[in-house]
Order: C-alpha cells, then sequence, then structure tokens
C-alpha cells in the first residue's frame, strides 16, 4: 500500500513539473521553487491520504503497588478464669466426720438449758427396746433382721429447787452417732416417751429421768464396741461429745 501511496506521489510532482515548465503563460521558476512545489504537493497527499494518520504512543510509566505493609494485629488478651474461692467451714451433716475441728460441748451446753445436767451412763445391746411389757408400755422398738439395738442412756437432772418444765424437740437438734471411729450415722427416730431428742416433760425439783437414744448396729459387731462419739448440731453450729 505505500508504494501505491509513493507512486501517486511521484506522478503527481511530475506532473507538476512539465506544467509549470511547458505552460507558456506561467513563469520560469528556478529550481529552489521547483523543490517547493514537490515538497508542498507531497505534504497534500499525505495530508488527505486517511490511512496516514501519525500515532503517538503515550508511554505511561505504571508505577508498581507498593507492597501490602503487614499491620500488626493485636491479638486480645486471655481472660483469666475466675476462681472462686470455696466458703470455709460450710458442712452438711452427712460430711461431718470424727477427728476434723469440732467443739467437744455437754450436751446442756449445746442446747443452752439451765437447771439440769446431763449424764452419760452407758450403753445397752438390745433385740427390743424396751424389754418389759405392761399396760402402761405405749411403745416398743425392735432390731432389724442380721442386727442389734444399741441404746444410750442419759441421766437428767433436775438441779434447782423447783420443778422444771424441759422441752428438747424445740431445739431441732439432730444426733449422730459414731462407733470405733467410723462415719457417723443418725440416731433411729423413735416414738419413745423418753426418747432425748423428742422428750417433753416435767422434771420434779431434785429428781432425775432416764432418757435414751437408740442406734442399730450390725450383729456381728455389736460385741466389739471400743468407742462411741456423739455429734450434735442444729442451725447455729456442730459440737460433739466423747461417750466411751
Amino acid at each position: 500500500m505505500r508504494k501505491f501511496r509513493k507512486l501517486g506521489a511521484a506522478l503527481i510532482v511530475a506532473g507538476v513539473l512539465p506544467m509549470a515548465a511547458c505552460g507558456s503563460s506561467m513563469p520560469e521558476l528556478t529550481e529552489e521553487q521547483n523543490k517547493l512545489i514537490v515538497e508542498y504537493a507531497a505534504g497534500l497527499l499525505l495530508k488527505y491520504d486517511e490511512n496516514n494518520h501519525g500515532r503517538i504512543v503515550e508511554i505511561e510509566e505504571v508505577a508498581e503497588p507498593a507492597e501490602e505493609q503487614e499491620v500488626p494485629v493485636e491479638e486480645p488478651a486471655a481472660e483469666e478464669p475466675e476462681v472462686t474461692e470455696a466458703p470455709e467451714n460450710q458442712q452438711t451433716p452427712d460430711e461431718v466426720q470424727m477427728g476434723e475441728a469440732i467443739a467437744e460441748r455437754s450436751i446442756e451446753e449445746f442446747y443452752g438449758i439451765e437447771g439440769v445436767t446431763i449424764t452419760y451412763t452407758g450403753y445397752e445391746v438390745k433385740d427390743t427396746y424396751p424389754d418389759t411389757t405392761g399396760d402402761d408400755l405405749f411403745f416398743a422398738m425392735n432390731a432389724s433382721a442380721g442386727s442389734k439395738l444399741l441404746v444410750f442412756n442419759f441421766n437428767v437432772t433436775n438441779v434447782v429447787g423447783q420443778d422444771l418444765n424441759l422441752d428438747m424437740a424445740a431445739h431441732d437438734t439432730k444426733f449422730k452417732i459414731s462407733i470405733n471411729g467410723e462415719s457417723p450415722k443418725y440416731i433411729l427416730t423413735t416414738m419413745l416417751m423418753n426418747d432425748l431428742s423428742s422428750f417433753i416433760g416435767t422434771i420434779p425439783a431434785g429428781a432425775s429421768e432416764n432418757l435414751v437414744l437408740v442406734s442399730e448396729i450390725p450383729e456381728e459387731e455389736s460385741g466389739s464396741v471400743q468407742t462411741v462419739a456423739l455429734l450434735m448440731k442444729n442451725e447455729l453450729e456442730d459440737a460433739q461429745l466423747s461417750l466411751n
């Protein structure tokens, strides 16, 4: 295509030159003028050639993307586990064991009763309690099969000069018995009129009343009782009393 463009330009120049040379009405041109005409004709061809557009290539420097800087991410501080301190000296009745720091108290001190003394007088091993019969017998207890009753006796004495009304049930005390240092067990709930834990009655001045607590023990262990400890508990405190 470019060869044809050059050829066309040459033909136009060649046509202009004879016209400039042969026309009788045209003035005679100098060589320099002829060069100017040729250059002008060539410029016209290039100007009107629609396929000959100059191209300006703009080279833009593409800025390289800046390296991403790593932003340090603060890790959240690990929460320290909340430590809850266990309350001190918190015990349930079933958790009271021998050997713990429990105050040694007498029964009358634990109850806060004035005017009486309560003295432990020993225990009995029984199949039935009480073991006497009569018209005045209101209630009797029998040992379970393979077991024996342990009857713990207490002498409650009125030491003041007047009759004393005694209501042991009002104090809501719970008793346990530990035999030979073993885990304490609750005493039996009875309907005995002389049950120490539930006795309600009047003790005359200077008189005594025999009250009892009853527990149960396997028959094969009933002959080997060495030590006995009585544990007492109410809403305010725990206490113990060594019986044997």
